[in-house]
């Protein structure tokens, strides 16, 4: 009997002995677990922490950004606010494209808006001279560096006519601050050249010299290419080097009276030379020298093409009389209205 109350005993013992080991090795994997998730939590509140710290400083540049475009709104209402003033004075001019021109000089007075504008049109003027230069690029063989270096002096020489014009209508110009600001202009445009020739060498700077020749032929005709756009109708690029070439030379070898599509001969005198008289005589001569274009592009074009072309031609005839008219009033002369 004894030996049997000892044997449950130990029975007993053996059995809590099991429970307390798997208990305790429960705890222990409890434990383990809490730390675990403990750890989770800690890197939790880390990230958390992070993200807290990054949503404050968007709300911040969000706000500062809202601040900024309120303080730009409130600038161009009263940039806006000061065209109306002034052209409400100027509403019983005789020449209404003064009272216009006064207004946009008030808008270029501002230093953030010249700088915008600035920006605009390198962004614009960028584009043009990747799709008029690249022939002559390849042509020469630049490597990618030369390219992006030629066209960075090209771009700037552009820029330089496009401040003249800017600066121009930044205030009351008569003809002797016109002429100061050509000057200056062709000075910077000769000095960059002397840059572009030194890149380049003499021979493919006689090359470049040609190929400037040709790119008002060659932006027109890219207008031209756009608007054919692709189907039967579309140019081939042995098409464009063709109409390209002709119109270059029938255009060298006219006589204009007064050519307002060569820049070197135009001078700081714009009011003298913006006459209606000469306008409407540049006019009739481009539109003989537009015959000449329709009879070589015969032999060039297909008839559908050549009836586009007819009309293209039209067109830009009468967006180059409007810009004509336009710039005459600018500077305070008259033109026809029709």
């Amino acid at each position: 009997m004894k030996n049997s109350a000892i044997f449950i005993l130990v029975a007993v013992a053996v059995t809590f002995g099991g429970l307390y080991f798997r208990e305790n090795r429960k705890a222990h994997k409890a434990e383990s677990t809490i730390a675990d998730l403990q750890s989770n939590v800690t890197e939790l509140e880390t990230r958390l922490g992070q993200q807290e710290t990054r949503a404050a400083s968007l709300q911040t540049r969000l706000k500062n950004t809202r601040e900024r475009a309120v303080a730009k709104a409130e600038e161009v209402s009263q940039l806006k606010q000061t065209i109306t003033n002034r052209a409400d004075a100027d509403a019983k001019d005789k020449n209404p494209m003064a009272a216009m021109v006064k207004g946009v000089g008030e808008m270029f007075k501002n230093p953030e808006m010249k700088e915008f504008v600035k920006s605009q049109q390198k962004t614009v003027l960028s584009g043009m001279l990747d799709k008029t230069y690249a022939p002559f690029f390849a042509q020469l063989g630049l490597t990618t560096e030369q390219s992006a270096a030629l066209k960075d002096l090209v771009l700037n020489k552009s820029l330089v006519d496009a401040g003249a014009g800017m600066e121009m209508m930044s205030g009351e110009m008569d003809a002797t601050n016109r002429a100061q600001i050509f000057e200056q202009a062709k000075k910077e445009k000769d000095a960059i050249d002397g840059q572009i020739k030194q890149m380049l060498g003499d021979d493919n700077y006689k090359q470049y010299e040609d190929y400037q020749k040709s790119i008002p032929e060659r932006m027109t005709i890219g207008m031209f290419k756009d608007q054919q756009a692709s189907g039967a109708a579309a140019l081939t690029p042995d098409q464009e080097a063709q109409l390209v070439q002709v119109m270059s030379d029938e255009r060298q070898k006219f006589k204009f009276t007064t050519d307002f599509s060569d820049q070197s001969k135009i001078t700081g005198d714009l009011a003298g030379s913006l006459t209606e008289e000469k306008i409407n005589l540049f006019l009739q001569e481009q539109q003989q020298l537009n015959q000449l274009y329709l009879s070589r592009a015969q032999n060039i074009l297909s008839a559908d093409q050549l009836a586009s072309y007819e009309k293209f031609i039209i067109t830009h005839d009468q967006m180059q009389k409007r810009g004509l008219q336009m710039a005459s009033k600018m500077f305070g002369t008259k033109t026809g209205s029709n």
